[in-house]
């Protein structure tokens, strides 16, 4: 116990080093600060949420030791809290009718996920507010102009403010989708690896047969109606709000391609090509969050497995019938 509570201890300083190695100017920092909460996801996975809240706080503590109270709150708020908060939930079960063990579904933890960022966006954008005279969207468009200005002083004024408006209108959204992916990809890699370590405490989930709740629609719904009926501030908090919750359906539209690619014999390859793809064209992101609220509504897999089940059926009976011909024949 004692072993354990100390890896967990050590989990969560490395968790919180990791957090600002970009800081630092250290070669690959930023890796270390996509990866920085595998540590909390190893410990929570292989021992438990107990010890997960103490790598969570240990962390938060080691933040304030580096870098002050304001380094220890904005570690709990992206690293520590979702870190946390997926373990929690990942690892809850329950007991069903033939006494197995049931997990908490994959797709109710990115649901879950997607909604506290949106809610800490928010809070985010109050607390703003409340402390200064421009809007958001005004803050977020100086701070990229003045960005872009220094990265691409080549592009004409006309072109920054082109590129600048376009990026300003979603950064919010981007940027909680992107913490959500990331927050996703960690729990998956410290999956695999205590997998293959032998010391998991969950199955881990079968990624091409994830489905989301039914009432996961509704918050991206409300939001997009909102941001089409409201003006201003709110119009522009809405339609960021509303990215950050379609998150989801990316993933569930990604099942839906895994689960088709994997009928496909060449699979690992074409599964390759679509990473790319999606890496350098925002049109691909948003063609498979599509697909995931078409499968949400419409049940792709479920209705082309039904079909593929009918036509076995099918070919089955046609078959015994030509067996039961031939022996009448006879």
């Amino acid at each position: 116990m004692q072993k354990n509570m100390l890896i967990a201890v050590g989990s969560g300083g490395l968790s919180a080093v990791a957090s600002m190695a970009f800081l630092s100017g250290m070669p690959g920092g930023l890796l270390f600060v996509y990866l920085a909460t595998l540590p909390i996801f190893m410990v929570a996975f292989s021992m438990g949420t107990v010890a997960a809240s103490i790598a969570a706080v240990s962390g938060i503590v080691m933040a304030g030791i580096i870098g002050g109270n304001l380094t220890a709150g904005a570690y709990g708020l992206f690293h520590a809290l979702p870190a946390w908060f997926v373990s929690r939930q990942n690892l809850s079960s329950r007991q069903g009718p033939d006494g197995s063990v049931v997990w908490y579904p994959l797709g109710n933890v990115l649901s879950a996920l997607s909604i506290l960022c949106a809610v800490l966006m928010v809070i985010g954008a109050l607390v703003f507010a409340g402390n200064s005279v421009d809007s958001i969207e005004q803050s977020i468009t100086t701070t990229l102009f003045e960005t872009f200005s220094i990265m691409m002083p080549s592009l004409s004024d006309a072109e920054m403010l082109a590129m600048v408006g376009m990026l300003a209108a979603i950064f919010p959204g981007a940027m909680g989708g992107s913490w959500v992916v990331m927050t996703a990809i960690n729990a998956v890699l410290a999956q695999a690896i205590v997998v293959r370590m032998g010391c998991n405490l969950r199955p881990t989930p079968r990624f091409m047969h994830m489905d989301l709740p039914q009432w996961a629609a509704w918050p991206l719904i409300i939001t997009a109606v909102a941001a089409l009926a409201l003006d201003g501030e709110s119009r522009y908090m809405a339609q960021n709000v509303s990215l950050i919750l379609a998150t989801p359906f990316f993933f569930l539209g990604l099942s839906v391609i895994h689960w088709a690619v994997r009928r496909i014999s060449f699979s690992p390859a074409l599964l390759t090509i679509f990473y790319l793809i999606m890496v350098v064209s925002g049109w691909a992101l948003m063609l498979v969050a599509a697909l995931g609220m078409i499968e949400q509504w419409a049940g792709i897999r479920s209705r082309f497995s039904d079909i593929k089940n009918n036509e076995s059926n099918n070919d089955l009976t046609k078959s015994d019938n030509s067996d039961t011909d031939g022996h009448n024949g006879q």
